[in-house]
């Protein structure tokens, strides 16, 4: 995880470094919200890292050296891999950037559901809700899990209601509540519908309805 999201921080510094004398207007404050994501991104990873290696320095003195170095080496994942390129630009909140690798992770493998999820989810921050809501409808047969078949449809039902088609959204909750009673969220979204209530729930996050 750690190495694809650094290749991928890496990539846009490079870019930012090329593209930022010449700057200027919306450009520029687009470049300038990139490098805050960087930055804030950067912070975050070694703020981790030095709690990590503290709670790790704790437990070193009681660990016999020959037993750390028998242990075989983690293989580390291939960066050059679209969905592992896609997945870290998601993580710097790169919406776009993220849709075009996973666009092509999925074109080389239909199948992988990771790809779908990521591609999902990009299109919906990019307020793109058909995009999105085709890739929830592929997610469905691809998974034998009940709760992501759920959070697939409860997806479905809320890009549905932000549509005003309030039958088809019903439909949809009402299907993801069958599949796992225990997610909140379509009950409550449910409720808004019946209620002509105007908030919904993804999952976790409050979304306004227009």
């Amino acid at each position: 995880m750690l190495q694809q999201v650094f290749a991928t921080m890496n990539e846009v510094l490079d870019e930012l470094i090329r593209q930022y004398p010449q700057a200027a207007g919306e450009r520029k404050q687009e470049l300038d919200r990139q490098l805050k994501v960087l930055s804030t991104m950067s912070d975050y990873i070694v703020e981790e890292w030095l709690r990590f290696e503290e709670k790790l320095a704790s437990l070193r003195p009681h660990s016999p050296n020959d037993v750390i170095e028998a242990q075989p080496q983690p293989t580390l994942p291939d960066i050059t891999d679209p969905f592992q390129r896609g997945q870290g630009y998601y993580m710097l909140m790169m919406y776009d950037e993220a849709v075009k690798h996973l666009e092509a992770a999925a074109s080389i493998r239909p199948d992988h559901i990771d790809s779908r999820i990521y591609l999902a989810m990009s299109y919906l921050h990019l307020g793109r809700n058909q995009e999105a809501g085709h890739h929830f409808q592929l997610i469905i047969p691809l998974t034998e899990s009940k709760c992501l078949k759920a959070i697939a449809y409860n997806a479905l039902g809320c890009i549905s209601a932000e549509q005003r088609d309030l039958s088809k959204a019903k439909e949809y909750f009402s299907k993801a509540h069958l599949l796992d009673p225990s997610l909140p969220e379509p009950v409550l979204n449910l409720k808004a519908c019946l209620s002509d209530g105007d908030h919904l729930q993804y999952g976790g996050e409050w979304i306004h309805m227009p």
